[in-house]
């Protein structure tokens, strides 16, 4: 009889943790239909074209570009494709990319 006690308490606690698991699971994949592929030609275009990138990187969510000229940058473009802030330096422009940077980094820069 003790043993019985045992497997029920075994099924139910199995049953309890694939509810969880498939409901963390559910969530994530609904996280992800969510994120919207950026838009590469926006994001080129509020840079001034792929000319004007002399260089790029990707360090946690942000992506750190040098420029030929910082004049061609259009900041409300750029916030309209998703950056959420600048951090603007001597000779570099930092772009702040809130959701999914490696995303955003890998559709601008392919290769």
């Amino acid at each position: 009889m003790q043993n019985l006690y045992w497997i029920i308490a075994i099924v139910v606690a199995g049953l309890i943790l694939l509810y969880f698991l498939s409901s963390h699971f559910l969530h994530e994949a609904k996280l992800k239909r969510q994120i919207k592929t950026p838009d590469q030609a926006k994001y080129l275009s509020a840079l001034g074209g792929a000319d004007n990138i002399l260089s790029h990187e990707l360090v946690g969510s942000r992506i750190v570009l040098s420029l030929k000229d910082y004049s061609k940058i259009n900041r409300p473009l750029l916030q309209e494709a998703g950056v959420t802030g600048f951090i603007e330096k001597s000779d570099k422009l930092t772009l702040v990319v809130k959701t999914s940077p490696d995303l955003v980094y890998r559709t601008l820069f392919p290769n």
